[in-house]
């Protein structure tokens, strides 16, 4: 399929860039008038020099020379280089995916330096912390040597602050810039203060940069639930027998979400460097930023979850349109505030000596410090239960409407009687918007702080050879010590049922019973909400009113909310290479060379969490519950190995660079994949061993506690765990996947910055690593020990098998191969063409225990496509900017061969979830770009992104049972729009 998609392309770039060569070479040379280069051109030459004078194959983004990049926002840059895609975060650039490898596998650094994560618990790093103001350049290194650190099998991406020996004169610029997003409305400002100053005849260099941004955002969101997968469903009714007519794989849940963001990102820069002479060179530098997000998050659920087909809440099913009706569902709201903070800190101390002209020893220090913290994250939920629901889901919507249980019964060809738990629909009054029957039935607070801590020292030693077969030869080590640390404390509770919370406050207590009928409430603009929300001031005033009550009922932060997401991991690395460049001709070299890595890994705190809170003791002055939350031993890990690596580069004439590479490399697991813990997602499913009826509530299901705190029959028989719960583990036992990766590539290079460049790559990884969703396993399958002996509230029957189990694991292998291929060209009329197309295909081995056969990789996309077309002349500078990407799998399903022979025996493809793998859907957007050079010093800029109004689609691949793909998640950003100025004093 590659081969076919790949002729065509490949002979077209041929014809049209050899064809280009023949002209550079052979034309005789013309006397031209000057042509001065301002703009996408400049940048766009700056870019191209970059990348050929590296010995590695890379793509680079440059600033112009009066330094400014092509783009205002650098990370939307980086998706039109090739073989890179992008992942936005309400509607901003946010990670990266370089030739198909997630964000997890591409390491980002600054000036060389791996900088430390606040934003996730991946690997991932969010370019959107580093605004451009601080940078020169960025680099994406496609291939890697062994002075590099291998932690990377997709690519590095380097980020370099502003230097005043780069720039290599005085400088000062300013820029303001005012933009808005569509649903959002308010102003954005932005403004930067960019410099370079050189001192003491030019040896004492200092480059800084300030930005601040207050940048408004309203986003539109439609999701089924995050951590759960469809379900099956089939009529079952009071008065039958048995389920009856056609199965159904429906949503587990709908969710319509809007959120509101407030960022101000503050940011800044230094770079002080010292070159007393040629030999001799010192630097210090050091990086802030700090993006602080107000977060208004509102939130409508449709709980069809809360039907189910063995309790016979399940009315109707229309498996030709794909609708059912549930009764016993739930209309829930809920009002997030939350603030939080993240600051990233960069420190670097180094500096490079040269002796007797042929040994070079460089060497550097360098800390950074990544920071997350939100206190007081808080919600409060307004809830009916007891509804009549009909549900309806396609790929691109999920859709919800409250009916009467009279409705539901004509529906379901029975009478009013026999439609169970509908009585929550008579609170509901359906010719208004404000639901006033909603009870105040939860709030939720969260303490939540995240630091990551890099430090690290380098040390390089390199000889030069003034003739010979050997230009040099170099080595050196490295030493990294890492340490990631996340406590969230969590308070989720009911306030009317903790009498005592209110320590007597009347305001308190009365409120704590309230309903939706109390406040003022307003509509929101997310056109999917059915019904009114409260407002902020209202939101605001309850929360202070009864917030004492979820810290009362947990004092000392001993339940499973307060204990399940903690963990304390460390990683330390130790690096040694030698590596050597040969000269094979005039034309022609080689590096070859090797790096040993060692990883030394410890996760030092974790839990097993268990939330088990029906039989909390509202009533007592000493408030507690059952919640389990068992910690687990510190576990330790190590893994090393040799990574060996050649990389050819000959130049076929002055225009034409041929590079190839093979080449080994890495990349850890993520730290929420390898942490100790286990949880089970939601309450606990315990089974009566009378009856054999299993829930999440025992209280209704003949369950009482005894004197040692257990639950138990009256007869004082344990309650046992069931199998159809949902457990949630991390997996310390993974080790790092490792990858042999092969590019090879041919470039020209025009005068003008015409140039075109055809590369082609192959990456073969063993250890792949993906996460496991929904598979069936017994306790002694799993990865990790869980302390199971430490609980004694229930039992746990020896050999039960969980139906839902996810965690990461170390699958088999996977492949990744493709083609990349660039061209540009600049008319002397000034119009312009930039263009790249990246072709891919991949497949992945899990493993025939979660997985039979082969997947696609995640996070790949077989064509991404890159097209602008643009006029520069005459200070005036304009482009239409098309970007495409086909989908990407983004997470799989469980199908092993058990799975497949219980599907077989059922007739039902129930246990093999494939239809659980959940999709990106393609997208195709469109920007415009402008900029007017008004003067020398002066510059106008006019953005408009996403001209189209595309929405990110994520959707479940489904099956005949659920008429195709169902949707999982959708974003809509709508448009933006900038409009700026920027001022060069000199």
């Amino acid at each position: 399929m590659l081969k076919k998609r790949l002729l065509p392309a490949m002979i077209a770039l041929a014809a049209s860039g050899l064809a280009q060569a023949q002209t550079s070479t052979t034309d005789t040379p013309q006397v031209e008038e000057e042509l001065i280069v301002l703009g996408v051109r400049q940048a766009e030459l700056n870019s191209r020099e970059t990348e050929r004078s590296k010995n590695i194959f890379s793509s680079v983004i440059a600033q112009d020379d009066a330094g400014n990049f092509a783009d205002q926002n650098v990370a939307e840059s980086l998706q039109r280089l090739p073989g890179i895609t992008l992942q936005k975060s309400e509607g901003e650039g946010k990670f990266v995916t370089v030739r198909g490898l997630g964000p997890g596998f591409v390491s980002v650094s600054m000036n060389g330096n791996e900088l430390a994560s606040s934003s996730s618990d991946t690997r991932a790093f969010a370019l959107d912390a580093v605004p451009a103001d601080l940078l020169s350049a960025i680099e994406v290194f496609k291939s890697l040597t062994p002075d590099m650190d291998l932690n990377s099998i997709g690519g590095s991406v380097n980020v370099k602050t502003v230097t005043a020996f780069d720039r290599k004169q005085d400088s000062l610029r300013g820029s303001m810039q005012l933009s808005q997003q569509d649903y959002a409305g308010d102003v954005s400002p932005k403004i930067s203060l960019q410099g370079t100053n050189l001192f003491a005849d030019d040896t004492i260099g200092l480059g800084y940069s300030l930005s601040y941004e207050k940048r408004h955002t309203d986003v539109y969101e439609v999701r089924h639930h995050s951590n759960e997968e469809m379900t099956f469903r089939q009529k079952n009714l009071p008065g039958m027998s048995a389920p009856e007519g056609d199965i159904l794989l429906t949503p587990w849940q709908f969710e319509a979400r809007e959120e509101q963001a407030e960022r101000e990102r503050i940011a800044g820069s230094v770079d002080l460097g010292w070159r007393p002479n040629e030999d001799n060179e010192f630097y210090v530098r050091y990086s802030y930023t700090s993006l602080e997000d107000l977060d208004i998050a509102l939130r409508e659920y449709a709980r069809v979850d809360t039907a189910f087909t063995n309790e016979r809440e399940i009315a109707y099913i229309d498996k030709e349109t794909g609708t059912f009706g549930v009764t016993d569902a739930e209309l829930q709201h809920q009002y997030f505030i939350q603030k939080g903070t993240a600051t990233t800190k960069a420190f670097d101390i180094g500096g490079k000596n040269i002796f007797n002209d042929q040994w070079t020893l460089d060497y550097n220090y360098s800390r950074s410090v990544g920071d997350f913290s939100k206190p007081d994250g808080r919600r409060v939920q307004f809830r009916i239960q007891d509804l009549p629901m009909l549900a309806r889901a396609g790929k691109s919507y999920l859709s919800y409407e409250i009916i009467s249980p009279a409705d539901m019964a004509a529906l379901a060809g029975t009478t009013a009687s026999n439609i169970p738990n509908s009585g929550g629909y008579f609170l509901m009054d359906p010719a208004q918007r404000k639901q006033g029957g909603m009870t105040y039935d939860n709030l939720f607070i969260e303490d939540s702080f995240r630091t990551d801590e890099i430090d690290s020292f380098n040390l390089n030693l390199r000889k030069d050879f003034d003739q010979g077969f050997v230009n040099y030869i170099k080595t050196g080590f490295a030493f990294k010590w890492r340490e990631r640390d996340r406590n969230k404390d969590r308070w989720s509770i009911v306030p009317s049922s903790y009498p005592l919370g209110c320590s007597g406050d009347a305001v308190c207590d009365d409120l704590r019973n309230s309903s939706l009928a109390d406040f003022n409430t307003y509509t929101p603009k997310h056109p999917d909400f059915r019904y009114d929300f409260i407002t902020h001031a209202e939101t605001e005033r309850l929360l202070g009113a009864t917030s004492r009550i979820a810290k009362w009922t947990d004092p000392d932060l001993n339940s499973q909310e307060s204990r399940k997401e903690d963990y304390l991991l460390s990683e330390d690395t130790q690096a040694a290479y030698v590596m050597a460049e040969f000269q094979l001709s005039e034309k022609s070299s080689v590096i070859a060379g090797v790096r040993y890595e060692n990883t030394d890994f410890s996760s030092k705190e974790g839990y097993m969490a268990i939330r088990n809170d029906r039989f909390m003791e509202f009533d007592s002055a000493e408030n507690s519950n059952m919640d389990i939350a068992v910690p687990l031993a510190q576990i330790d890990k190590s893994y090393d190995g040799f990574f060996p690596s050649v990389h050819y580069r000959y130049e076929l004439n002055d225009e034409t660079l041929v590079r190839a590479s093979l080449w080994t490399s890495f990349t850890r697991p993520a730290f929420d994949q390898a942490r100790a813990y286990g949880e089970m997602v939601g309450r606990v499913v315990l089974c009566n061993p009378e009856t054999d009826i299993c829930n999440d509530n025992p209280p209704a299901n003949g369950g009482i506690i005894n004197a040692d705190r257990q639950v138990v029959t009256e007869s004082g028989e344990l309650f046992r765990l069931g199998e159809n719960n949902t457990l949630r583990i991390g997996n310390p036992q993974l080790v790092a996947m490792k990858s042999v990766n092969f590019d090879t590539s041919i470039s020209w290079y025009g005068d003008n910055g015409d140039h075109w460049q055809a590369a082609a790559f192959y990456k073969d990884i063993d250890d792949f690593i993906v996460d496991v969703r929904g598979a069936s396993r017994s306790f002694g399958q799993l990865p990790l020990q869980l302390p199971l002996g430490d609980i004694n509230q229930f039992a746990i029957p020896d050999g039960i098998v969980i139906d839902r189990v996810n965690y990461a694991m170390n699958g088999d292998s996977a492949q990744v191969y493709g083609i990349e291929l660039s061209y540009s060209k600049y008319f002397d009329s000034g119009f312009f063409l930039q263009s790249n197309l990246t072709l891919m295909d991949s497949k992945a081995k899990v493993g025939d225990t979660v997985r039979v056969g082969t997947i696609q990789l995640p996070d790949q996309a077989d064509e991404t496509m890159n097209l602008s077309v643009g006029w520069e002349r005459d200070g005036i500078s304009a482009r239409l900017i098309g970007n495409y990407r086909s989908k990407v799998l983004n997470r799989i399903g469980a199908c092993n061969l058990d799975n497949m022979a219980d599907d077989q025996a059922t007739g039902l493809p129930q246990e093999c979830r494939t239809w659980a793998d959940v999709f990106q859907d393609a997208s195709a957007t469109l920007d415009f770009k402008a900029t007017y050079q008004f003067s020398k010093a002066l510059k106008f800029t006019f953005d408009v992104t996403n001209l189209t109004d595309h929405k990110d689609i994520y959707y479940f691949q489904g099956n005949e049972y659920s008429n195709g793909k169902v949707l999982f998640a959708s974003e809509d950003y709508g448009r933006s729009y900038l409009l700026g100025a920027s001022y060069s004093f000199f």
